[in-house]
């Protein structure tokens, strides 16, 4: 309201001024104040966000690539191992005769999984393969660890019924009881501990292969080659080792039967004359 006021006073002042530049002058010095805009009184509400290191996340990957320099690149990645505190949990080789092939499981912690996947795969142009998933397992946690806590609680309970209990069949009763509330626990104990690792450290697996040259596949080749064939010569040999019963009734019959045949033919001939 007393802005207002002010307002109409000063509009009053400034048309009774006759001369314009007066009026000019005093409009230069006059000073507007904004009026504030009114409040509500309300305090703003603020939203209070759930800390990403309160979740739990499994997370895992596979990927894949050619290499130019298979134990180099083997190198590097066991180097970012020791590196970044990981460990190896699975180490494979497969050769073929086009190519040669390394499969490692890496157990990385998991703050450390992009730094880990940057250092392993560094200087590799492209991926053949490259799959990264995140799995939240916040709720199946929580949930986890309060049915961990309720059955550790009617543990407690029967703890106490067992000391209370004055004859045998009570206290048979109470102990059965016990005995499964506690094999509960430790399955429950088991899947938590598991779900904390899985969430600790994630997985990576990491596939690389070395394209053979034409030369050593034609000898890899050869090589095979008389491998195999000496594998059936034995297989062979084995085989027939194996009838050898068969084959001696055989030639017996067969030895048999040629003389029968030529003592025949010999009367045969003796009848003739």
């Amino acid at each position: 309201m007393k802005n207002l006021i002010l307002l109409l006073f000063l509009f009053l002042l400034i048309v009774s001024c006759s001369n314009p530049n007066e009026q000019e002058e005093l409009m230069s010095q006059v000073d507007f104040m904004q009026v504030p805009e009114p409040s509500s009184g309300k305090p703003v509400p603020k939203v209070v966000q759930q800390h990403a290191a309160s979740k739990k996340l499994i997370r895992q990957g596979t990927i894949e690539f050619e290499t130019t320099d298979a134990e180099r690149t083997r190198s590097q990645i066991m180097a970012a191992v020791s590196k970044h505190h990981a460990y190896v949990s699975l180490d494979k080789q497969d050769k073929s005769a086009d190519k040669i092939s390394f499969m490692l499981i890496i157990r990385v912690p998991s703050a450390q999984f992009d730094t880990f996947l940057n250092s392993a795969t560094e200087g590799v142009p492209y991926f053949d393969n490259r799959v990264i998933d995140v799995k939240d397992v916040t709720a199946e946690f929580v949930d986890t660890e309060i049915t961990l806590k309720t059955k550790k609680q009617i543990e407690s309970r029967y703890l106490q019924l067992l000391e209370k209990a004055s004859n045998i069949k009570d206290i048979l009763s109470i102990e059965k009881e016990l005995g499964t509330i506690r094999t509960e626990i430790e399955s429950t104990e088991g899947q938590l501990k598991l779900l904390t690792d899985e969430v600790q450290y994630s997985t990576l697996k990491i596939k690389f292969y070395k394209i053979s040259s034409t030369p050593a596949v034609f000898s890899y080749q050869v090589k095979s080659s008389i491998v195999t064939g000496w594998e059936n010569l034995l297989s062979a040999l084995l085989a027939v080792i194996n009838i050898w019963p068969f084959l001696l009734i055989t030639i017996a019959l067969y030895i048999a039967f040629s003389r029968r045949r030529k003592r025949k033919r010999l009367a045969d001939a003796i009848g003739s004359l």
